[in-house]
């Protein structure tokens, strides 16, 4: 079935507009989309936040900010690897992010902490690691990090004075 030429070309602007209004690239509806996103990530509403940050990052994804703040929320929701891989794509969009770094630092500490505090449970008192694992348990909780203490037995990987 062949069109003729003017026939496709009546049909153009219904197929242009029809595809323009399935695009969210459109830049109120980033806006929106992104005043939506942190006000979910700022009302603790993870699940719509991370929809709406992951939309963001299809739509723009050289936006360093949005990839920021998608760490952000896998390490407030105790995902350290999703967190580090998103500060790690802020951080090639913009090396320069001290908050990028200080959150990978953040996570990747609990994470150390979480594995220190497993291998002493599992260790006994005659392993020889078992005491170079205590001092190192004593050192990481001279660190002035929330959560780095024995009594805190390492629950999250979450930076919660992560930098916003």
């Amino acid at each position: 079935m062949k069109l003729s030429t003017r026939r496709l070309l009546s049909l153009l602007p219904l197929l242009l507009s029809s595809a323009c209004a399935m695009l969210p690239s459109a830049p109120g509806n980033l806006y929106e989309m992104r005043r939506e996103a942190q006000a979910a990530y700022a009302g603790s509403e993870d699940e719509r936040a991370e929809k709406l940050l992951l939309g963001l990052t299809r739509a723009v994804p050289n936006d360093a900010e949005t990839w920021f703040y998608l760490g952000n929320l896998y390490a407030r929701t105790n995902r350290p690897e999703q967190a580090t891989q998103a500060y790690q794509k802020a951080l090639m969009l913009n090396s320069g992010d001290s908050r990028a770094w200080h959150n990978i630092g953040v996570v990747r500490l609990r994470e150390a902490w979480a594995a220190f505090i497993q291998a002493y449970d599992l260790s006994t008192p005659d392993n020889p690691l078992h005491a170079k694992i205590e001092a190192l348990i004593n050192a990481m909780e001279k660190i002035p990090l929330e959560g780095l203490s024995r009594s805190a037995r390492a629950t999250s990987s979450a930076p919660r004075d992560a930098q916003k």
